[in-house]
């Protein structure tokens, strides 16, 4: 079974988030998973985000000690370290109400669609300057 996850992902920790999905990913790719924190809540922090379907093992292998992929070797693993000890993950089958956004952990909503998650969260776009 897949599970559809959004990962909401505070500015200052997209660097580490990255090695963290390069790690449990399946390709290099994965080290671009978050790019430009362009989401933001009422107190202006700023997220990128992220969605993708994951079996349904992923909180499990999520929390597992991780060790540098074959499509990987060099990553940085304390990094990705560091972003995993910052992961909280949420369903709503679980909890109605999902945890507050900060900038100090990343957020990984499973089970719902991105379009339902974002309002849960309390994300807006930030708006373009022209």
């Amino acid at each position: 079974m897949t599970l559809r996850i959004t990962i909401a992902c505070p500015e200052e920790l997209i660097g580490d988030a990255n090695q963290f999905a390069l790690c449990v990913g399946s390709s290099a790719a994965d080290a671009q998973t978050f790019s430009q924190a362009i989401w933001e809540i009422k107190q202006g922090d700023r997220f990128a985000l992220a969605s993708l379907l994951a079996g349904d093992s992923f909180p499990v292998a999520a929390s597992q000690p991780l060790k540098a992929p074959h499509h990987a070797p060099d990553m940085d693993l304390a990094a990705a370290t560091q972003a995993q000890m910052k992961l909280e993950v949420w369903s709503p089958t679980v909890s109605n109400t999902p945890p507050a956004l900060n900038k100090t952990t990343i957020l990984a909503v499973v089970g719902i669609e991105p379009k339902f998650a974002l309002p849960l969260l309390d994300l807006s776009p930030i708006p373009i300057e022209i």
